[in-house]
């Protein structure tokens, strides 16, 4: 039987330091038929005279974006170039452990999404002696209630089938690629995880990303409402997408999370996220007590 192909779409952008590294442990895969897209946007440090050492092999498709566009703007872009039956994504400073894909193409099956565990590692390349089961609870399953909050899931870790990459692809240039993904996973067959660390993580101070905690600085009230709006949006698109029944608790939980605006304080908010704490928290490793102080700042008011 023909194996499917799998595209791995990796972005860049300044990144020549670790780069060639990465590409490496890509093109080095136990898996084939593999295609890998790399689409630059606008680096102006060595990242293309890096790029062009590639440029000859036929399972590289390289493309040089002439002006910084962002990162879920270069995604949307790669994305699309992608051929293959399932998808992967890099980062550009991550190292792949050699069967990574033969592993997430074996362990995915009729679902839609699949991802795995990684082991974190500083900018030099040494163990944190942390994975991102340290840090959350991994799932398998279809109840999105947990993606409220945070996610599970990391783009790095995930494969993906191309129907669920075309039916996420008209948000990418507006919500976090890897984050409407596995929303739209949820709806659609769920979430897998497979428990094998198979990135090597990188977290050094230029991450696209962070996943370890990071202390938060005290914010002034109108970074507060601007972020209080960013999550109310995403909270009535998860309600506008979301499956029947799941209805009844995202139409309560956007009428309550709405009167934060015009309220100090909104009491039936805290009532129902403690109804609903085990779902709301099902990815998170906070402490009972921590997910209590959680929810007692939800029901603060958020006014301009």
């Amino acid at each position: 039987m023909e194996k499917p192909l799998v595209s791995v779409v990796l972005c860049c952008y300044n990144g020549a330091r670790f780069l060639g590294g990465q590409i490496d442990s890509i093109l080095n895969q136990s898996y084939q038929p593999l295609e890998l897209i790399i689409s630059d946007d606008g680096s102006d440090d060595g990242t293309r005279s890096l790029l062009k050492q590639y440029e000859m092999n036929p399972a590289v498709k390289i493309f040089y974006r002439g002006k910084n566009a962002g990162l879920n703007q270069n995604f949307a872009f790669a994305a699309q170039q992608a051929k293959g039956e399932l998808i992967a994504f890099s980062d550009q400073d991550d190292v792949w452990g050699k069967n990574k894909i033969e592993l997430l193409v074996g362990a995915i099956g009729t679902g839609p999404l699949v991802y795995s565990n990684s082991l974190l590692m500083d900018e030099e390349g040494r163990s944190m002696d942390k994975k991102l089961t340290d840090l959350k609870k991994m799932y398998s399953g279809d109840d999105s209630r947990g993606y409220i909050l945070s996610s599970c899931v990391w783009g790095h870790s995930m494969l993906v089938t191309r129907d669920l990459l075309q039916r996420c692809s008209p948000k990418f240039s507006e919500i976090q690629y890897d984050i409407w993904l596995a929303f739209q996973a949820f709806l659609n067959g769920g979430i897998k995880y497979s428990d094998k660390v198979l990135t090597h993580y990188r977290q050094h101070t230029a991450s696209a990303s962070k996943s370890l905690p990071q202390k938060q600085p005290t914010r002034k009230r109108t970074e507060r409402y601007h972020d209080y709006k960013k999550k109310l949006e995403w909270i009535e698109l998860m309600q506008q997408n979301e499956r029947p029944a799941f209805q009844p608790f995202y139409q309560e939980l956007l009428k309550l999370y709405s009167q934060k605006e015009h309220r100090r304080y909104v009491f039936p908010l805290v009532r129902f996220m403690l109804q609903y704490r085990k779902e709301i928290f099902m990815f998170s490793r906070k402490s009972f007590a921590s997910q209590l102080v959680e929810i007692l700042k939800q029901g603060r008011g958020e006014r301009p």
